[in-house]
This record gives structure tokens, sequence and C-alpha cells, in this order.
């Protein structure tokens, strides 16, 4: 009983914190360690609670990014692209429940298998060296550069603007500040909430001001319908469910690599599977693409994590030390050996993507109806609420000064097509692209890099994305 019960809060739990925009996972994880002793009885309900929130949270941060535009966590920024314009077409509970669908989908079958691809992982990391996470890092972007956007010089130059503002702060190599123009605010680097907010959500609030209507006009009456509709087109498009499953799953699998690839990723795979459909106007294929990655990759994530005591993702590295409070060290073989572990974290993430899943395709037609809601009523609330959580940081006039110059940045990327959702990825990415580069410059040479196959297997796929958004020019892009 007692198991059901921890089960049932840390889901609950998790998912309030998966609705708080920008919050996610490793946020809710972090509020843990006030009341974590409270499991020194039965460490092994700590466990079950720590997973169920993992779960609930990955499922429950699609909402804010489709109802509102305002991205729950760094991945949820993917189903973002095409939810949110969804919901403004009286879309919003087919977007959710395909969302829901897929994750739940992906996240029993990769949660199943996880444990099965354990003695696969420790000859498949072998593999992966610093050049090749370099050259997949780099397969990310140009998947979201060259193949999500045919301008794809506009998206070159996003990149480049998003690394720039990604390395703001302290030189880690020098330990001196860098592009910081003398403001000393700036030294621990651009925060990233200020940073989605003002790229994301306040361009597309400016919109809804400009309208004063609701988020959504159409299909009121149809949310009943819509909530079937959303599960038969997850089965429609199986195959792009499938495979950004496998890409999270996969992606999930390298230590250290971060839940916004995989969905970058598998939202980049799914609009190059498509080319003759329009995405980033309200495709549901981009928005069942990037949520089949969502919770395959928490659980593969928890591959490396276990086993090696390497975190997978940032949540991990929290989780990490979470279980470290309980007693529970990973990495270690005495823990290879306690059975009631590893049950404990599969009954925690497995019952909780069920249950969560269940929860919000019930509800789904409910929460839609905010899209309902005239923007006048809650466009001074949603105001607050982002302006509040975007200056708890000093909470001086710089939080304010940071936000709006996002917000600037944001509504021009948005009038002048330029890919915000590659700016975002660059800017997540900036410091690990540096400190790789880094790394293979000074360890490795030019030969040493040709006799890596994988790596160059890797970098000839680069160059075939490059290659395709070049052959999908628009002559706007030369002029």
């Amino acid at each position: 009983m007692e198991e059901i019960y921890a089960l049932l809060f840390g889901t609950f739990y998790g998912l309030i914190i998966g609705l708080i925009p920008s919050a996610g996972a490793t946020t809710g994880l972090v509020a843990l360690f006030g009341f974590i002793s409270f499991f020194g009885a039965d460490p092994y309900l700590g466990v079950i609670f720590c997973m169920a929130v993992v779960a609930a949270s990955t499922t429950g941060d699609t909402y804010s990014g489709i109802l509102l535009g305002i991205p729950g966590a760094n991945s949820a920024a993917a189903t973002m692209v095409d939810g949110y314009p969804l919901a403004k077409q009286g879309k919003a509970t087919m977007a959710l429940t395909s969302a829901v669908t897929t994750s739940t989908v992906n996240g029993l079958l990769w949660g199943t298998l996880t444990f099965a691809l354990l003695p696969w992982y420790v000859q498949l990391i072998m593999y992966f060296g610093i050049p090749e996470l370099w050259a997949f890092i780099m397969l990310s972007l140009a998947c979201v550069g060259f193949v999500s956007n045919k301008f794809w010089f506009r998206s070159l130059i996003a990149i480049v603007i998003g690394i720039f503002i990604g390395l703001i702060g302290v030189d880690p190599n020098t330990n001196t500040d860098r592009y910081t123009f003398g403001w000393d605010y700036l030294a621990d680097g651009v925060q990233l909430l200020p940073f989605v907010a003002g790229l994301f959500a306040f361009p597309e609030i400016l919109d809804g001001w400009k309208q004063g209507k609701s988020i959504a006009t159409v299909g009121k009456d149809s949310h009943g319908k819509q909530t079937w509709q959303g599960i038969k087109e997850v089965w429609r498009c199986k195959w792009d469910a499938l495979r950004g499953g496998a890409i999270g799953a996969f992606v999930g699998f390298l230590p250290g690599i971060g839940g916004a690839m995989g969905d970058w990723m598998a939202y980049g795979s799914t609009v190059a599977s498509h080319p003759k459909e329009e995405f980033g106007k309200g495709n549901i294929r981009g928005v069942i693409g990037p949520e089949g990655a969502n919770n395959s990759q928490k659980a593969t994530s928890m591959i490396p994590t276990v086993l090696f005591g390497i975190p997978g993702a940032s949540f991990a590295a929290v989780l990490m030390a979470l279980f470290m409070y309980l007693g529970f060290e990973l990495g270690t073989p005495d823990l290879a050996y306690d059975t009631r572990f590893f049950d404990s974290l599969t009954y925690g993430f497995m019952w909780a993507t069920v249950l969560v899943g269940v929860i919000c395709i019930a509800f789904n037609r409910y929460i839609a109806k905010i899209c309902y809601v005239p923007y006048k009523y809650y466009f001074p609330l949603i105001v607050a609420f982002i302006v509040w959580a975007c200056v708890q940081y000093t909470g001086g006039w710089e939080d304010y000064a940071i936000l709006g110059i996002c917000s600037a940045l944001g509504y021009f990327a948005k009038k002048y097509k330029f890919s915000r959702p590659a700016m975002l990825m660059a800017f997540i990415l900036a410091m690990k692209v540096e400190a790789l580069t880094i790394q293979m410059t000074t360890l490795y040479n030019i030969q040493m890099l040709l006799q890596r196959p994988l790596f160059l297997f890797l970098v000839a796929v680069i160059i075939c994305m490059f290659a395709y958004g070049l052959s999908r020019k628009n002559k706007l892009e030369y002029a």
C-alpha cells in the first residue's frame, strides 16, 4: 500500500511541476531535497516517488507549450513549434491527446526494453568518444537548421546567434569574462527562462494582444471527438511516433547529451521524412515526432546513470544526488545485486507513465478550453507570471533588461523568419559544443579522426543534411 501512495503522490507532484512553464523534471527533482529525508525509513519508496516524478513531469511539460506557446521544459520546445499553431486552430485537445498518447506508448515500450538492452549498451558506449559526441551534436543542429526550415541561411545565422548568447559569461578555460561587455550581471551567462520566454512567449503574447481575441476561435464543440481523433492520429502517424521514440532512446543511451537534442532530432527527422508537407503551422506529425522521443529518452538515460554512475541528462545528475541521500550509490558493483532497487525504478517509472497518460487523456478536453477564454482576461496574468518567473535570478532591473532584450530578439526572429527553434537549441548546446571542440582539437589530429568510422559516418550525414538544405533554397536567401 505504501508503494501505491508513493506512486500517486509522485505522479501528481510531477504532473503539477510539468505544467509550470520552463520547469520540467530537473526543477521538480531539485525541489525534493527539502523533504527526501522523509523516506529514510524505507528508501525504496523514495526511489518509486522520484521515478514517478520523472515520468509524470515529462508528460506534463507539453501542456504550456501547446496551449500557451511557452515550453514547459527545454525538450518541450520542439513540440511547441507545431503544437501551439494547432491550438490556435481550435485543435488543442487533438494535439494534447496525440502528444500524451505518443509519450505514454513510447515510455512503456522503451521502459520495458531498457534493462533488456543493458548488455548491448556496454558495447555501444565504447564506440562513442569525444569526436563522435561532437559530430552527434552537430547532426542535431543540422536537423533543426537545414532540414526543418527552408530558409537555411537564416537558420545558420540563428544557430550562430544562439551559440554566441550561450557562450556569454565566464570562459571556463581562462576564467575571464567573455562577451559580457563589462556588465557584471552577465558573468553567470544569460539565464534559460528569460531567453525562452523572450524568444517564444512574448512574440506570441504580443500577437494575441493585437488580435484581442482568444487563442482559438474555431472548433469549440468538438473536443470530445478530438480526443479520439488525437489517438487515431497517433496510429496514422505511427512510424513517426516509433521513429521519434527510437531516436530519443538512442540519445538517452549517450551520457551527458541532455533532453533537448533527442526531441529536436526527432522533429528534424519527421520533417525530412515528409518533404511535401508543411511544418511550423500546425502539422500533427510535428507534435507526434518529438513527443515520441520524450519519455523514451528519460527511460534509456537511466542506463548510463545506474550502470556507470554517469548522468545521461541533467535530471539524471540530480536524481543521482537524491539516490545518494537515500543511501544508493549508482555505478557500484554492489548495486547490481540489489533487485529491489531495480524493481522500484521500474515500478515507479512504468506505472506513473500509465497513470499520468490516463489522467491527461481523460481531462484534455476540459483543459484545452483555456484556448477559448478571451485573451484579455488572462493576458495580464500570463505576462505577470512570466515576468515574475524571469526576474527571480536577482530581482533587480537587470532581469527585466535581459527579458526585454530577449523579447526584442524573439520578435525580430519571428518577423523576419529566422529559425527560433534552431536559435534555442544552439543556445542550450553552446557550452557543450565548446567543451567538446576544445577536447577534440587538443587530443586528436586529422589522421586520428580519419581512423574513426562512426565519426566519418556522422560527418557524411551532416554534409548530406547541408546539401539537402541547399536543394530547398529560396531565391530570397540570395537577395
